[in-house]
């Protein structure tokens, strides 16, 4: 029924929070192993996982309502679905214990993926809000 009611957003939303939230702990595992020595820090690619848990390809068509719109698609950043340990140059050098945690970087990685999760539930919020509107 939410497909009909909602064109099929919610599947992807719901796909869109498990894996911000799925980040939010592999970043405050880099932030909590900063003093481990030989640990490397951790990444998730969210458009890769996103598009790994619908199973697109990764070009998206672009809607077109009038025939003098250009034909493209759009191609999200490439890199590798689900966890992976980041590039030293992302996090900066790697200590002479061989962490590769930079915490500095990493509260700006969570606090962005903070606002995107929290965007992302408000829209959840007002899609329900419009469906309240219509049935009052």
């Amino acid at each position: 029924m939410n497909d009909r009611i909602f064109g099929g957003i919610f599947p992807l939303l719901e796909k869109a929070l498990d894996i911000r939230s799925e980040r939010h702990q592999v970043i405050t595992a880099n932030i909590a192993n900063q003093d481990t020595p030989h640990f490397k820090a951790k990444e998730i690619d969210f458009t890769q996982a996103l598009q790994a848990a619908t199973g697109t390809t990764g070009a998206l068509p672009l809607d077109t309502t009038n025939p003098s719109h250009l034909q493209t698609a759009f191609t999200p950043s490439s890199g590798s679905a689900g966890v992976s340990t980041a590039p030293p140059a992302q996090h900066g050098m790697v200590r002479l214990d061989g962490n590769t945690v930079n915490a500095e970087k990493e509260m700006a990685r969570l606090a962005e993926n903070t606002v995107m999760y929290q965007a992302t539930v408000h829209f959840i919020s007002r899609q329900f809000a419009k469906l309240k509107n219509a049935m009052q």
